[in-house]
């Protein structure tokens, strides 16, 4: 008996061993994917490796990057499966995207990943016509599942008895057992990173203008493991368990594009840079985009292709104004036909998402002003454009020219075109919602008696209704403010559309900038990403605005406004040179001399309602001399108050542009003098 026993007890243990190896065979993944460096040759597209919870990891871009896994190499029997990764996110997906699939058009198959909401989910077919799904919870008060910049454990089983669940951090977070059968997909290879079709972004302010779309996981995966039946929920919890020190996520900081500054006032081609991930996607060299500084200012204006090249006026502490551009519309709402035969939704410079026709150039750049000409085709978001009426071809188009002064004011003169051109816009870095970058008070108004008035969007949008406003600033965190100066008779209305509350008291959109996806609007569900928001319209008759940044109080900003919209009148004392009066769509006096290296005198008749504010002049037929310069009989230092410069025509004409720091509400006359000339 006691030896019998003994046997008995040898059996029990070696039952015991046998049932633990078995189970342990159970468990070894069929297929794991480590993401060591140089360990996987199936990667498409840009990637990086970045520290993992377990030595290297995959990161990839957002937009291009793929694993493709022949299905060879996995051995999947359909009747029971486990997916577990560690994964950390740098933006939401645009819809949905796998940390691995097999799966044909949502009719076979199955997808485990991650959807635009930050849910983790998993979808698979059970051979009939319904496509199910388990998606993990958004926590109570939030709008989002997984956090952004940090790792996370998320795994998801099926069986026959139990159907599908999904966990996260080693805890189930959603089940479904309305299906108890898996129908795999043939002939399709496995995928992690990026869908094998185009999807359509979620979230769309217009479903019938927003199209499908490339992109990849914005984020890093490490320890992707694929397991040939479901696994115990202790096991995923102790796999979550066994990584106890994580390192932080490698994210690089999405800030836009900054410049050192330069100290001197200027336009310079360069190079701007955002984020490795997406500088990389551009073709483009070293002279792509434009910037303006001042020698006196802490601001600049960027002309980015990021932003499409439409002009953005940037505070010294990097918050970015922006507006629109031409904009017409085409098959609203469908109502000429498909969108794949017709014109369709928002055409504009904003869906030239690879600047495939906006372009910018300096045509001048001296010491008193700088011109930069921007030219874009006005596009819907699949590159269409709608058609001009005269037979010639030419879709709609338009181009703008910015006249810069060295006192940080620019006029932006539109030529004749199609669409309205103005709507104030801000962007929002990523990381950053709009109360994050303008304050609620968000607009004051101005009229040219200096009386002004401020607007809050705390209880909605408001109504403007100051009397003859025609100064708008911009009431932005920083120190200056972005204004803009329209002409007499200007009608100013708040945007007052596609504003969601739970989100923010502003219009939240992330189809523009930096995006790549077709959609001519998609609402923000989280600060991820770069966004905009709108706050109001300048309804205009003309196509002319002056445009600036200010760190003074709103109403100082009259004397500038009547000098632009009343300006002093000009008159020449004798017949030397012959004024062509004021062109406020440039902001400057023009005049010719009848013979070069001639004296130039004249008078600015100003006045309290007409008042002198840092005038500009152009004199043609100057010739080369430098100048000399006398305000009422008083020399100005060219080093201060005085900047001009030399332009020459494609046939060897000269012009002149003076720059001159003054205001005056009193008559004042002005000599130019050719340094030739000796001093009388």
């Amino acid at each position: 008996m006691k030896k019998s026993g003994y046997n008995l007890k040898v059996i029990i243990l070696v039952l015991l061993f046998a049932v633990i190896n078995i189970s342990l065979i159970a468990q070894k993944a069929v297929k794991e994917w480590h993401f060591e460096k140089n360990d996987i040759d199936s990667i498409k597209g840009y990637y990086d490796y970045a520290e993992g919870v377990s030595g290297d990891a995959l990161k990839f871009d957002g937009f291009t990057t793929e694993v493709i896994i022949p299905e060879e190499e996995v051995s999947l029997t359909g009747s029971g499966f486990s997916i577990e990764a560690w994964v950390a996110l740098g933006a939401y997906p645009w819809n949905k995207v796998p940390l691995l699939a097999r799966e044909n058009k949502e009719i076979t198959g199955f997808f485990f990943g991650i959807d635009s909401h930050g849910r983790v989910g998993l979808q698979l077919s059970d051979g009939s016509s319904t496509w199910h799904e388990c998606w993990s919870e958004i926590p109570e008060g939030k709008k989002v599942g997984l956090e952004l910049k940090k790792w996370y454990h998320v795994a998801c089983t099926f069986n026959r008895q139990d159907g599908m669940k999904v966990f996260v951090n080693g805890g189930l977070s959603a089940s479904n057992n309305n299906t108890k059968r898996l129908t795999m997909a043939s002939d399709i290879p496995y995928r992690a990173g990026r869908n094998n079709r185009k999807l359509a972004p979620t979230d769309p302010v217009r479903a019938w203008a927003t199209f499908p779309s490339w992109y990849s996981l914005d984020g890093i995966i490490d320890e992707l493991k694929l397991y040939n039946e479901s696994l115990d929920p202790d096991i995923i919890n102790q796999n979550y368990k066994a990584f106890d020190k994580l390192p932080e996520p490698a994210f690089e900081d999405r800030r836009f594009p900054s410049v050192k500054p330069s100290g001197r006032f200027g336009a310079n081609y360069t190079k701007l840079e955002y984020y490795e991930g997406w500088d990389r996607l551009w073709p483009v060299g070293p002279h792509s985009d434009v910037v303006v500084q001042f020698e006196k200012l802490p601001v600049r204006v960027m002309f980015w292709r990021g932003t499409r090249y439409s002009a953005c006026w940037v505070t010294e502490n990097g918050k970015w104004m922006a507006d629109q551009s031409r904009e017409t519309g085409g098959n609203w709402f469908l109502s000429q036909g498909s969108s794949d035969e017709f014109v369709t939704g928002c055409v504009e410079h904003m869906s030239d998402v690879q600047c495939r026709s906006s372009r910018v150039a300096i045509i001048e750049n001296n010491d008193a002003r700088v011109v930069v000409h921007w030219r874009y085709l006005q596009m819907d978001v699949r590159f269409r454009q709608i058609d001009l009426s005269d037979n010639s071809g030419f879709g709609q188009s338009a181009d703008e020219y910015y006249y810069i002064y060295p006192d940080g004011v620019a006029t932006r003169k539109l030529l004749p075109g199609h669409g309205g051109w103005q709507e104030t816009i801000f962007l929002n870095e990523p990381g950053t919602r709009p109360e994050d970058n303008v304050h609620l008070e968000a607009v004051t108004l101005v009229n040219m008696d200096g009386v002004s008035r401020t607007y809050s969007w705390e209880e909605g949008f408001p109504e403007f209704d100051l009397q003859d406003a025609v100064i708008q600033v911009t009431n932005l965190k920083s120190d200056y403010k972005p204004f803009i100066i329209f002409r007499e008779g200007v009608r100013f209305r708040a945007f007052n559309g596609e504003v969601r509350p739970e989100y923010s008291h502003f219009p939240w959109w992330n189809h523009w900038p930096v995006a790549q996806i077709s959609s001519d609007g998609r609402y923000c569900i989280a600060a991820d990403r770069a966004s905009h928001s709108s706050l109001s319209w300048g309804l205009t008759d003309e196509d002319v605005a002056l445009y600036g940044m200010t760190d003074k109080p709103a109403g100082k900003l009259a004397l500038l406004a009547r000098s632009w919209n009343n300006p002093p009148e000009l008159k020449t004392g004798d017949d030397v040179a012959k004024s062509d009066g004021y062109d406020y769509t440039e902001r400057i006096y023009k005049l010719k001399v009848k013979k070069k290296g001639s004296e130039v005198v004249f008078n600015l008749e100003a006045s309290e309602d007409s008042p002198i504010c840092n005038p500009a002049f152009e004199i043609s037929n100057w010739g080369d001399d430098k100048v000399r310069l006398y305000v009422n009989g008083r020399e100005i230092n060219e080093s201060s108050e005085l900047r001009y410069g030399i332009e020459y025509d494609v046939e060897g004409n000269t012009k002149l542009i003076v720059f001159v720091e003054m205001q005056s509400e009193k008559g004042t006359q002005f000599r130019i003098i050719p340094e030739n000339i000796c001093r009388k």
